[in-house]
């Protein structure tokens, strides 16, 4: 049986398309949902209710916000098997704890509550970097948009963006969509180092370097993917510009953008850096965050 998909929910609208988009994922992967809402303090059995009457009807009241979540995945898909749970305490650490072994963890880009804020606050940073599994981030307006056919991965040739790449192809695979491989490159700017340059490396500019390292990574990719047969079309581009600002713009007309955790060069530092803070805060389209050490 497919791992499940862990999904936050805090009773929110934007929290509720997170948790349309897992269940349209979960009918695409033969998975199963967990619906998971946050509250309560750290270190506090049952999150501060206590066993009385009226800590049982708190927590009652908590339970409820969960089940409602796994509602609205059943009047998404009835054929989604669900079930609904509740975490106390640093709702980062709760939700990466549920998800441990999931297929995914699926978390809504803004939301009341201990989502407010989710992209620049320590929930969502918290939950990316210290998941074990692939995290998926999903705008609020995504669900507004028209599908079109297209999922979208960032590489720069490191061993995350391989990683990147065969769950972007599985993803793609899934929706028999068209899969779009970027890779990016920058324009050196004019300092003092280029003189360096052009004295140490006669032969070549930083750019054509660039350029170069660029179209070295598309074809190492190429070479791992023809060892697949794919039932989808591949479409390969390299593009002049900084990462996050060429996958950004690539959201537009996409479904989904796959990056690693870790990588180098364009996409490098996609965890900590404004790399990733940027994509997934800009992107039009949901973002998934996939791990080095977890197969695609």
């Amino acid at each position: 049986m497919a791992a499940p998909i862990v999904v936050g929910y805090d009773a929110s609208e934007q929290s509720a398309v997170a948790v349309r988009w897992a269940a349209a994922e979960a009918a695409r992967a033969g998975s199963d949902v967990l619906v998971v809402h946050v509250w309560g303090f750290a270190d506090r059995p049952g999150g501060g209710a206590g066993s009385s009457p009226l800590g049982q009807a708190v927590l009652a009241g908590v339970q409820a916000v969960a089940d409602e979540g796994a509602e609205i995945v059943r009047d998404a898909d009835a054929s989604v098997a669900v079930s609904a749970a509740i975490g106390h305490g640093s709702p980062a650490q709760a939700l990466v704890d549920r998800a441990h072994g999931a297929r995914m963890l699926v978390l809504g880009r803004h939301g009341t509550g201990w989502f407010s804020e989710a992209l620049t606050g320590s929930v969502a940073t918290g939950a990316v970097q210290r998941a074990t599994c692939p995290v998926v981030v999903v705008p609020a307006d995504s669900a507004e948009r028209s599908t079109t056919g297209v999922v979208v991965v960032g590489i720069d040739g490191s061993a995350g963006a391989d990683t990147a790449l065969l769950a972007a192809v599985n993803e793609a695979v899934l929706r028999g969509s068209t899969l779009r491989v970027v890779t990016s490159w920058t324009r050196a700017e004019a300092s003092a180092t280029l003189s360096y340059w052009a004295v140490a490396y006669p032969g070549i500019t930083p750019d054509e370097m660039a350029l170069a390292h660029a179209e070295r990574v598309q074809a190492a990719a190429r070479v791992l993917l023809a060892e697949r047969e794919l039932p989808i079309e591949v479409a390969w581009e390299v593009t002049e510009g900084p990462a996050a600002h060429v996958l950004t713009q690539a959201s537009a007309a996409a479904d989904l953008v796959v990056v690693g955790a870790r990588g180098r060069g364009g996409l490098a530092g996609l965890l900590l850096g404004s790399v990733s803070r940027g994509v997934v805060r800009r992107s039009r389209c949901p973002v998934l965050v996939t791990r080095a050490d977890v197969t695609a």
